[in-house]
């Protein structure tokens, strides 16, 4: 499995989180919406990909609060919109990793087929989707304290708002590579 793939998977999310300092938050919604639904549409030949779906639903009801919440919803979600998305989509992946673990698309790219279906398989992408749900988690809670902080005067906001999100992303593509580079396949054992 290739983890910069899975990272680009984020894309929709990480290009709402980068907006949301720029533009107004139902805007930024809007633009990670618009790339949700071309990367669903430019990699749904072999299925819907969950991923993408799940970042368009969440941005979809983020950008229509956005633009049509009103002054007072506005004002809100411009201090807290960014940690928001994280945390809804952090808690639907980690929901998700036993039933339906979303890394599982991005391992079939590497695994041979007759492994799909290994316990395996199944039990390394359902740790695997739990701990990117953790670290997505984790990035929303970043955004809701650095903002809440920065509400309240405190400088160390740069380091909670983007620092521990950056570190805690890329201490998940290394893990991930790792799994992925060490998790005996079929073909290994026989």
């Amino acid at each position: 499995m290739n983890p910069v793939k899975l990272v680009l998977g984020f894309v929709p999310f990480l290009l709402f989180t980068v907006l949301c300092s720029w533009i107004p938050v139902g805007w930024a919604a809007l633009a990670g919406l618009v790339a949700a639904v071309a990367i669903i549409a430019a990699t749904a030949r072999g299925g819907v990909p969950f991923l993408p779906v799940v970042q368009a639903g969440v941005l979809l009801v983020m950008a229509l609060v956005g633009l049509f919440g009103g002054p007072t919803v506005d004002s809100w979600l411009v201090v807290y919109g960014r940690g928001l998305v994280p945390l809804v989509l952090g808690l639907v992946i980690v929901a998700t990793a036993v039933p339906m673990p979303f890394t599982a698309p991005f391992a079939r790219a590497t695994v041979p087929e007759a492994d799909w279906h290994s316990p395996l398989f199944l039990q390394v992408n359902r740790r695997l989707s739990a701990m990117w749900g953790g670290v997505v988690l984790l990035i929303g809670l970043c955004h809701i304290l650095g903002a809440h902080l920065a509400q309240q005067g405190v400088s160390a906001t740069v380091l909670i708002d983007w620092g521990v999100p950056i570190l805690a992303l890329v201490a998940a593509a290394v893990y991930t590579r790792r799994v992925a580079t060490h998790a005996p396949t079929r073909e290994a054992r026989t």
